[in-house]
């Protein structure tokens, strides 16, 4: 009886521990779910979604179903159920996953640096960084941080790090109570906000630099550079990215961070990356490259802007 028991004990041992090996990183899907966050406008993410599911599928040799999240939240929420394997996180959305432990960052985006006129800086090397920056209507007499206090302000979410994050706390570290002083309208993307600051629906937006330019193959806002108007820039941010969720299994975990690196090396790849996110290119990440974000969060907990 007792050697019986012992047999029990060893084998629940040796379950748990398989049981343990296979929740904590062997999901290995029939089909990657690979969504992209609404960072613009959501007609213009879905005619690049199909094209990006096409390369993925090529270079891992497995079916992907690209999509297109409703909104921020929604991609943490799929990552955290495992719903989706593979987010393009922008970079407070992969902080909130992140800490959730719902994602882990394998890749960040390298873009080319923009100048005050949203001029790209193709001259200088690429940069794993970006800055939001403060736009206005030219009408609306606001020249400086100092001038948004009583003002309306798009934002593209509440948890935009450029739309929302940087730009609350610069307020913040400028006398200007983000909760109280102004008014934030959540237009649901960047281009939404420059639109709304060029349609004089808010009086400022702050957006990713220069969200001003996706206009810039439309005649119909021929004046728009000129109507919204460049004010500052904030500190730089760290880069969104390409994440995966933990339990990924590793061996394509490794696949999902080279098929990415692969496509935008390519003429066709980088043309659909650079269409989606403005992405150039890719780099190594670590979690620990985002804990400025960390700081700024824990700062705005006490705020409320429900």
């Amino acid at each position: 009886m007792k050697k019986l028991i012992t047999i029990v004990l060893v084998l629940t041992f040796l379950a748990s521990i398989f049981t343990g090996c296979a929740s904590s990183g062997s999901i290995n899907p029939e089909v990657l779910e690979v969504q992209l966050i609404p960072s613009k406008d959501a007609a213009k993410l879905d005619a690049s979604r199909k094209p990006l599911q096409d390369l993925l599928e090529a270079e891992l040799g497995m079916k992907v179903n690209v999509t297109v999240a409703t909104d921020y939240n929604a991609l943490i929420e799929a990552m955290a159920s495992e719903q989706v394997h593979v987010g393009l996180l922008a970079t407070t959305a992969y902080v909130l996953a992140a800490d959730e432990g719902a994602a882990e960052a394998v890749l960040k985006s390298l873009r080319y640096d923009v100048d005050d006129n949203g001029n790209l800086l193709k001259d200088q090397p690429m940069v794993s960084g970006y800055k939001s920056q403060l736009i206005a209507n030219k009408n609306s007499g606001i020249t400086s941080v100092a001038d948004l206090k009583g003002k309306k302000i798009a934002i593209a979410s509440f948890t935009s790090t450029s739309g929302f994050v940087w730009p609350a706390n610069l307020l913040a570290d400028n006398g200007i109570d983000p909760e109280k002083d102004v008014e934030w309208v959540n237009v649901g993307s960047h281009d939404n906000a420059v639109l709304a600051v060029y349609n004089g629906e808010a009086d400022a937006a702050f957006t990713f630099k220069d969200a001003r330019t996706l206009f810039s193959e439309e005649s119909y806002y021929s004046d728009l550079m000129d109507k919204v108007q460049f004010i500052m820039n904030t500190s730089l941010i760290p880069n969104d990215t390409i994440s995966v969720i933990p339990n990924l299994d590793k061996k394509l975990k490794a696949k999902v961070k080279e098929a990415f690196i692969n496509i935008a090396k390519t003429e066709e790849g980088l043309a659909i990356v650079r269409g989606i996110y403005s992405h150039e290119g890719y780099a190594e990440a670590k979690d620990s490259d985002y804990d400025e974000v960390r700081t700024y969060l824990e700062r705005q907990k006490s705020w409320n802007f429900n």
